[in-house]
């Protein structure tokens, strides 16, 4: 299925984790999967865009740690690129960085969640983002 052109919520929602740390990322791989998502993992940016663009999830989501900068070049070429612009993404960042919320924002991130983020929380968040973003598509727009 192309998921850029669907008007139905997919079954089992396609999600790009993307995290440095083998724990975390395993974790929140698990626990997604075991709530109904189909999940892609990546440990870098550059893997990410790969598979952002290659595998167009229905949402991403990427952690930013204090000093990040490979996930700031990863989410503007993400925005930059017109495959892969619509995709949400949803920026888990440490509540010890308030200003990258808004600079999250800013880039066109479409949710910040500040960790720890318990698994169904973050289950149930991206599961409003991706319907809330079908419920965009599927509205034509009356001129």
């Amino acid at each position: 299925m192309d998921r850029r052109h669907s008007s139905t919520p997919p079954s089992r929602p396609l999600v790009l984790l993307i995290d440095g740390d083998q724990d975390t990322l395993a974790l929140n791989a698990l626990a997604l999967s075991g709530m109904g998502f189909e999940l892609m993992a990546a440990h870098e940016s550059g893997e990410a865009f790969t598979r952002a663009w290659t595998h167009h999830p229905d949402v991403i989501v990427t952690e930013l740690r204090r000093g990040e900068t490979s996930r700031w070049g990863l989410i503007e070429r993400l925005k930059a690129e017109p495959r892969t612009r619509e995709i949400p993404v949803v920026v888990l960042i440490d509540d010890g960085i308030p200003a990258a919320a808004s600079r999250a924002r800013e880039a066109g991130c479409t949710l910040v969640l500040e960790k720890p983020c318990a698994p169904d929380q973050l289950a149930l968040t991206l599961r409003t983002v991706v319907l809330s973003r079908l419920a965009r598509v599927a509205i034509p727009t009356r001129h």
